[in-house]
């Protein structure tokens, strides 16, 4: 199977750099999916659930933050707020999270908190459904 090279960001730190076979990222409109020889694309990612397949076979999971993925010349860059391996979610934090961006939106504040307090829930969302299906 042909591959593609991937180098995927987050705020912090290198996600993962290498050789993929598939990728698909959480877009506006659903998943968006990527293989070798795609055609070149700028796409907005939302919160959600990426996963990719290693040349192996092997597929990895992952949540991930909104951000944004180019596809250029068979190289695929994405930058995100976060990413997060399903083992390194702390469910405790994320249920936290979940709860203070709910109350935060409960308190109707100027328009750009509610904005703020609505990715937050997503992500916090993303994290603990992500979570809960390799769990299973």
């Amino acid at each position: 199977m042909e591959t593609f090279h991937a180098a995927i960001y987050r705020a912090t730190s290198t996600f993962y750099e290498g050789e993929l076979t598939s990728l698909v990222v959480p877009a506006v409109d659903g998943q968006y999916g990527v293989m070798a020889k795609h055609s070149d694309v700028v796409i907005a990612i939302v919160p959600g659930h990426m996963h990719f397949t290693l040349p192996d076979g092997r597929v990895v999971h992952a949540a991930c933050s909104e951000g944004m993925m180019e596809v250029v010349d068979n190289h695929v860059m994405i930058l995100v707020d976060s990413a997060e391996y399903p083992e390194e979610i702390d469910e405790i934090m994320a249920r936290e999270q979940e709860a203070r961006a709910r109350e935060a939106i409960l308190q109707k504040k100027s328009r750009e908190e509610y904005y703020l307090a609505e990715a937050s829930l997503k992500r916090a969302l993303a994290r603990l459904k992500l979570k809960h299906r390799m769990d299973l």
